[in-house]
């Protein structure tokens, strides 16, 4: 039997999968209960941080606490998903290939997620910014905005 393929998920699709009220809640729960079904599912370590960060300093009356943040993550993915983080030299590694591609800003977190992503094997990439990865040209993971 083939190995299921591995599907990653960004920040955006992370956070709008867990909080009902998200505006892209349904389409990201579902892309999310897909890859759980179907494939296997890795978290990519910025993504998961950002994630916990993002819920916690959300505006209210949507703010999560630090407590209920992590229950969410902890819940959704800790048995279920592999977490893939850089090793600090992966992440030396990373930094030197930014200059030359001219990556800069807030790309270089996406360029983070991509390169954990990478890391893992994945083939599928899922975030509602799409255009953001579609720049960064991986050659082996394909970029997915959840419908």
């Amino acid at each position: 039997m083939a190995e299921r393929p591995l599907h990653a998920f960004d920040t955006s699709v992370i956070v709008a999968a867990v909080l009902g009220w998200h505006e892209q809640h349904s389409a990201a729960l579902r892309s999310l209960q897909r890859a759980f079904d179907h494939a296997r599912v890795v978290v990519p370590g910025p993504a998961l941080i950002e994630s916990y960060s993002v819920m916690t300093r959300l505006p209210a009356p949507h703010r999560l606490s630090p407590a209920d943040a992590l229950a969410v993550l902890d819940e959704t993915f800790h048995a279920g998903a592999t977490l893939a983080p850089l090793t600090a030299t992966e992440l030396w590694r990373l930094v030197r290939t930014l200059p030359p591609a001219q990556v800069a800003g807030g790309r270089t977190y996406d360029a983070q997620i991509l390169a954990c992503a990478d890391k893992a094997h994945a083939t599928v990439l899922w975030t509602l910014n799409e255009r953001d990865f579609l720049a960064l040209e991986h050659p082996t993971i394909e970029i997915r905005r959840p419908h």
